[in-house]
This record gives structure tokens, C-alpha cells and sequence, in this order.
């Protein structure tokens, strides 16, 4: 068995900001791609990967699971069609924040700010209101992971996304963040978060399908984070979507994805809080279920299909490599 994990982000009919910042695929292009996979291998349901977690079933050889994250309504209005048209489950991680606070997320302030602004414009409003924030930004911590990480981006975009996402602390990047975005759209984040984010009546819709899953409550790196504050968020995302879907969400996405926002410690936290699962953003395939609270999840972009696929279409469940994070808790934490 090799389970291979997706994830998308934003899916709308066009991308027509004056800058780069806001990257994802159109329904089109999701539909695409989405046939071509279902020649490849068979898509799985979260209830699906948890039940063979539990020793329940067992999941097809070479299985897929379509993934989105931050719960954006474009997703709801523009993914959830294309999925019902082609009987393909998947599951939607939501912040719980937006809709309880009507608040925009820092990690959609960044991307709203850099699709408004020239590249080079943008990196000099960080430095501007870094500076008000009394902080000096360490772009020598920056270094060939921003690359990686966000492959999409241009260089300086991918470093830019990179300091304020995994390197600053959560209340030194809010504070930068926040005043940027300020700068540009003044008192109009009540409508854009209303505008951005899914509702509750969506949630509800896709609990009752079993699409629903936790992004925790804000945005935030939870590894960077205290161990109570990580926990809280876990908790809040998990209480407020039981609240307003009457169903408790089994599997997580962990904000970010990255080494130092899901390590083994946050793994650990989730799982006393009953989460069944849970996807980092190591690009890597799932050998086994193993470890269920740290599997691995590629973007869409790098499979094939996507805009800058890694990995032949007829060798893929070969050719990806197996998931190798955190290999030290792995026991531990499956245990």
C-alpha cells in the first residue's frame, strides 16, 4: 500500500491581480489533473484512511487523497462541484478563526499584500513596518529552503514568504503583517474575510459528507508556538467545529506543514485530543500508515498534472520517494 496525499489551496476561474502572490489552479485545470490520477491509482476518503489506521480495511495499492487547505469558499463554490462530478471524495481543513473573529488570516494578509504590490515594493513595506515594529528582519536565516518550500514563488517572493512564515516568531510576524496589510486595505477586513472564507452552513455541508477536517483555529506555526498555546488552538478549532457541524473533525493539517511548525511534540498534542491523522508538507509518499498524526502530503503542482510535476505519470508511485521526517518520534507517536 502507498498512499499518495495532495493538497490544493486556492481554486477560482481566474487569477487576475496585478502581481504574483495569490497561486492555485482553476477548476479547469483541478478536473484535469484529477482524471489523470484516477488513471493512476484509486481516491480515498478520510473515514477511508482512518478506519485502515484502525486496522479496520485495508486501502488500495496505490491510493490517492485530495486535500485543501485554510477553508477558503472558493474552494466550496469552485473544488466541491468538480469532486461531485467526478465521485472523488476529499477533505477540506478549515481555520476556525475567520469565521468566529470575521478576521483575515495573516497567511492570506501576506498573499492579498504581495498580489497588490511589486515585488520589490512589497520587501520594502516589510522593511518599513518591521522597523515600526521594532524589529530588524534576519534574512540571513532565510537561506535554500525558501526555494523549496515555496517553488512556485520567485526568489525574492519565496524568501519574503519563507521569514515571515517559519522564521519570525507568531507575534513578531503578526505585528509586521498586520500593519502591512493596513497600509493597503484599511478598514475592509470584515468584508474580505467575509468574502474569503467559508461559511458555517458550508462547513456543515461538508461534515455531513465526511470532507470536513481541523487547520486549527488561526493560522500559526504551532511548533513555534508554547506547548499550552499549540494546544489551545488544536482545542478551540475542535470545540468550535463540533459546535456549529455537531461533528467532531477526526483528521488535521497542520499550519504550514513544515519541520519546525509539526514536530514531533506537536504530533503528540493532537493525538491526546483524539485527532485520528494529521499532514505535514513533506513531500514524500506514504509507505504505510505508521505514524498516522505525521503523514506526508505533496502540492498539487508537483504531481502529475500540476504546473511543475516532479515525477513521471507512469513511474509516480515509484518514483516518490518515502516519507523520512521526524523518524526518531515516529514509534512513539504511532504507538
Amino acid at each position: 500500500m502507498t498512499l499518495i496525499a495532495l493538497n490544493h489551496h486556492y481554486v477560482r476561474p481566474l487569477f487576475d491581480h496585478p502581481h504574483p502572490g495569490i497561486h492555485g489552479v482553476t477548476p479547469a485545470q483541478l478536473e484535469a489533473q484529477l482524471r489523470l490520477l484516477a488513471s493512476l491509482g484509486t481516491f480515498v476518503s478520510g473515514d477511508e484512511v482512518r478506519d485502515a489506521i484502525g486496522g479496520g480495511s485495508r486501502l488500495p495499492d496505490r491510493a490517492f487523497i485530495v486535500t485543501f487547505d485554510d477553508g477558503l469558499r472558493e474552494q466550496y463554490q469552485h473544488a466541491l462541484p468538480v469532486l461531485r462530478r467526478l465521485g472523488i471524495p476529499a477533505l477540506f481543513f478549515v481555520n476556525t478563526a475567520p469565521v468566529a473573529t470575521h478576521r483575515v488570516l495573516g497567511v492570506h494578509k501576506v498573499h492579498l499584500t504581495r498580489a497588490s504590490l511589486p515585488p520589490a515594493e512589497f520587501v520594502r513595506l516589510l522593511r518599513v513596518e518591521a522597523r515600526a515594529c521594532g524589529l530588524t528582519l534576519p534574512w540571513e536565516r532565510v537561506g535554500e529552503r525558501a526555494a523549496a518550500q515555496y517553488a512556485c514563488d520567485t526568489p525574492a517572493g519565496a524568501e519574503a514568504k519563507f521569514l515571515l512564515n517559519s522564521v519570525l516568531a507568531p507575534r513578531d510576524r503578526e505585528c509586521v503583517v498586520d500593519r502591512c496589510f493596513a497600509a493597503l486595505f484599511g478598514g475592509r477586513e470584515r468584508e474580505i474575510a467575509e468574502q474569503l472564507y467559508m461559511d458555517i452552513g458550508m462547513m456543515r455541508e461538508l461534515s455531513q459528507l465526511g470532507f470536513l477536517g481541523s487547520h486549527a483555529h488561526d493560522h500559526l506555526p504551532l511548533g513555534l508556538l508554547p506547548r499550552d498555546e499549540a494546544r489551545g488552538q488544536l482545542n478551540d478549532s475542535l470545540a468550535l467545529l463540533e459546535a456549529w457541524t455537531g461533528r467532531r473533525p477526526e483528521a488535521l493539517s497542520y499550519p504550514y506543514g513544515s519541520r519546525e511548525a509539526a514536530p514531533g511534540w506537536v504530533a503528540a498534542v493532537a493525538a491526546d485530543l483524539g485527532f485520528h491523522f494529521a499532514f505535514t508538507m513533506e513531500r514524500a509518499a506514504n509507505a504505510s500508515l505508521s505514524a498516522p498524526l505525521q503523514l506526508a502530503r505533496f502540492s498539487s503542482n508537483e504531481l502529475p498534472g500540476g504546473k511543475t510535476p516532479a515525477m513521471d505519470a507512469a513511474q509516480l508511485f515509484e518514483a516518490a520517494s518515502p516519507r523520512r521526517w521526524f523518524p526518531e518520534q515516529a514509534h512513539a507517536v504511532a504507538g
